[in-house]
């Protein structure tokens, strides 16, 4: 009910713009904003924020409904692809991966952050120590987070993963990553740092033990990697890297925002025009005879 509301407000306030007279993207929130800026026709796109997946959803579909036909919005692919849903909303588009934030990080853009904080010395390093590669060592972390992440959306766990504000506590992923060694400390201690942080947030947490079963069966499963890990967690697990193991003392790397900051600065619009997203707009600017990448 909440999210019609809003996404009610955001439909009232495109459809007001009497001024402008070209399309509004529509996106999640302030990091896509930030992102697709970087490449949109800024004569003939304004990009608007609904802050939240269901609300871009949402709006789109109710300014179809009123006829206003210069829209179009951008979704994180989020869990779709692995568990087959289906994006049916005209105008409506998703991320080849989960999310941005993975898409940039298969790039360049991951060595380009990484280089800025950290020697080439510490980080072949660290490479050669492991035996594999920073960006295969984060996957695996962060793969793990997605198996929790997975199991609480397709059983109802009860977990909650994110503040209700951006400038709320986020979860202590030191809690179940070791940030010296940059290993993985179990299922057990992740479970028991995401059941302490949900236990003021959640009322439908479901016991340690279901948590643990659910846990258990999705990891069981073969999954696309890049469907199922977060571009959140891989930001807050390379600020860890970056901040705990390699120690920077960068006074650029404050929290985990500064390292998707970072990365979005570091990806290059000659990465993103190889993408599914990129070339599906194109084919819709084609179709509205309109520009809406630069």
């Amino acid at each position: 009910m909440e999210n019609s509301i809003l996404a009610d407000r955001i439909a009232n306030a495109i459809m007001m713009d009497n001024s402008f007279k070209g399309f509004y993207l529509v996106v999640e929130g302030n990091k896509d904003y930030k992102l697709f800026s970087k490449f949109v026709d800024e004569n003939n796109i304004k990009i608007k924020e609904a802050f939240g997946f269901e609300k871009v959803k949402l709006a789109i579909e109710i300014l179809t409904e009123r006829g206003y036909a210069n829209k179009l919005g951008i979704i994180d692919s989020d869990f779709s692809e692995i568990l087959g849903i289906k994006n049916e909303i005209d105008g409506l588009f998703i991320t080849d991966l989960h999310d941005i934030e993975v898409m940039i990080f298969k790039t360049q853009s991951l060595e380009t952050v990484l280089r800025t904080y950290v020697s080439s010395v510490k980080l072949k390093a660290f490479e050669t120590k492991s035996g594999k590669s920073i960006r295969e060592s984060i996957l695996e972390l962060g793969k793990e987070v997605g198996y929790l992440k997975l199991a609480n959306k397709v059983y109802d766990l009860g977990l909650i993963f994110k503040p209700k504000t951006a400038d709320g506590n986020q979860i202590k992923y030191k809690d179940f990553i070791d940030d010296k060694e940059f290993t993985f400390n179990g299922r057990k201690s992740m479970i028991n740092s995401l059941l302490n942080y949900s236990r003021s947030k959640s009322t439908t947490l479901k016991t340690e033990e279901e948590i643990t079963n659910k846990l258990e069966e999705i990891a069981s499963k073969a999954y696309d990697l890049e469907h199922l890990v977060n571009g959140h967690d891989l930001s807050n697990i390379l600020f860890l890297l970056i901040k705990k193991v390699f120690a920077s003392t960068s006074k650029m790397l404050y929290d985990f925002n500064s390292i998707e900051d970072s990365l979005t600065l570091a990806y290059e619009y000659e990465d993103f025009k190889k993408t599914k997203l990129y070339n599906d707009i194109i084919a819709f600017q084609v179709k509205k005879n309109t520009s809406i990448w630069r």
